[in-house]
């Protein structure tokens, strides 16, 4: 049984702004512990539960890798962060830790989708989507079943909408975007490992969501310079000076071309 841990920064408890990349600092440092003792609580949970292997594919620069449980594979955070430069295959399960509600989400703490500051929001064939549910639709396409998600409320309840009957640890509530209210960094752990061992336990109930047929992947950007860096990506199609359409066969391959990668077969 392998499986992949998923990470994001924002929906870690105790976080309630936006990471500046101030590398080094003691907020930095900060953040990585929480956000560290977040993922290797699930990393423990999953080899207690019987896992061969787990890797974590970092969503931001915020794990401390020398603290990082050693069992663990990682793949660091870097931009284009697709699954097919992360090695996606050969994973059964995926876990996403550390997530956020999609733009505009009342009371979602951090909500943002992509980018907090460009991006409107995202739609996959009509239907309004968050980072988690693209990422959850893109493990689909690899037969992989995503069986839980941590973080605030909001991106909780996003996610059981999304796919019913998935589990979920809330370490946060929000009041509104930056204000919240969190559960003890040791609760939080304690609770992603219980919350990981009942899914991994219950993993028959879950199957890999994927979308059938063609996709169209949309974005409506806040200013009309995103759109111009954009508009010469593969596969793209202008809708208005602040709308793009990406299209394909898969999430997998409208993703990428999203991120502006040139292969064709993508």
């Amino acid at each position: 049984m392998n499986i992949l841990i998923w990470t994001d920064l924002e929906g870690v408890s105790g976080i309630v702004d936006f990471d500046k990349h101030e590398e080094l600092s003691e907020k930095d440092k900060y953040q990585r512990k929480l956000m560290t003792g977040e993922v290797n609580a699930a990393i423990k949970a999953c080899f207690d539960s019987g896992a061969d292997k787990v890797k974590v594919i970092e969503g931001h620069d915020s794990i401390d890798f020398l603290a990082l449980d050693e069992r663990a594979l990682y793949v660091p955070a870097r931009y284009p962060a697709v699954s097919k430069l992360q090695g996606w295959d050969g994973y059964d399960y995926i876990l996403f830790i550390g997530c956020h509600a999609m733009e505009g989400t009342k009371n979602g703490v951090l909500n943002h989708t992509g980018s907090h500051k460009a991006i409107a929001h995202r739609k996959i064939n009509g239907k309004f989507i968050g980072e988690v549910g693209t990422a959850i639709y893109e493990a689909g396409e690899y037969g992989i079943t995503a069986l839980l998600v941590s973080g605030d409320e909001a991106v909780c309840n996003e996610v059981k909408a999304f796919s019913p009957g998935i589990f979920t640890a809330e370490v946060k509530k929000g009041y509104d975007q930056f204000h919240a209210e969190c559960i003890h960094p040791i609760k939080a752990r304690q609770l992603i490992y219980k919350k990981t061992c009942m899914a991994i336990k219950q993993k028959y109930l879950l199957q890999p969501i994927i979308i059938k047929g063609d996709v169209i992947y949309e974005e409506k950007y806040n200013d009309k310079k995103s759109i111009d860096s954009r508009r010469n990506h593969l596969f793209t199609k202008v809708i208005d000076e602040k709308t793009i359409e990406y299209q394909g066969s898969t999430v997998i391959n409208t993703h990428g071309r999203r991120c502006g990668l040139k292969i064709k077969e993508y």
